[in-house]
């Protein structure tokens, strides 16, 4: 199912602000889950609107949902992220336009971050749950495990060799990419150094 998400003028620029009543109102059944207990509530949240530049180099305003504490920060990175030119990204919607399906959302490349929901195969809060963690161009950085790599169309770029191999594809995240050294600077950690199971799109506050 695709929600209507209210639209983002095209005056917009970087900014906080408090969950507004349309994007709430939107989220629910969406990215906001009552059945799921634990999950950040919406006074906790705040809708950033964030300046970014596209695969084909055009100066782009996105937005994603995060916790209140890591607002401040997340948006200053992609302020200088923005700023310098040295990273793109394809897309930037709340993932309520998927549905807050997170799988339709990593396969369209969208980053988002707030999404009420469990770590894949688990019966854990994801960080997203609680708007602390981003997966940024999840499509070309997909999520690696034992049972096979998510999302399916990112199997091109699942293994170390492949993604050394296409380093200069845009968005593509390495230990030395700008994004990388930028979320490190601020404490965040990213799921590319984990042992064993890749995240290579994810960026969490705690480094899980």
């Amino acid at each position: 199912m695709i929600c209507v998400v209210p639209a983002l003028s095209a005056e917009a620029s970087t900014r906080i602000e408090p969950i507004p009543d349309a994007v709430w109102a939107a989220m629910q059944g969406m990215s906001y889950n009552t059945k799921m207990k634990g999950c950040a509530q919406r006074e906790d949240l705040r809708l950033l609107t964030l300046p970014y530049w596209n695969f084909k180099g055009e100066s782009k305003t996105g937005r994603m949902i995060l916790h209140q504490k890591a607002a401040k920060t997340v948006s200053g990175i992609f302020e200088k992220l923005y700023s310098e030119k040295s990273y793109k990204i394809e897309r930037m919607e709340l993932i309520d336009a998927y549905g807050g399906n997170d799988r339709a959302s990593m396969s369209a490349n969208n980053t988002s971050a707030y999404n009420c929901r469990l770590v894949s195969g688990s019966t854990r809060l994801s960080n997203h749950a609680l708007g602390l963690a981003i997966d940024i161009n999840p499509l070309i950085n997909p999520y690696v495990w034992k049972k096979g790599t998510s999302p399916l169309g990112g199997k091109p770029w699942d293994t170390p060799a492949e993604r050394k191999a296409a380093k200069d594809q845009p968005g593509m995240i390495m230990p030395d990419s700008a994004i990388t050294k930028a979320f490190k600077a601020a404490g965040w950690g990213w799921g590319g150094d984990w042992a064993g199971t890749k995240d290579y799109q994810h960026f969490s506050i705690d480094g899980r």
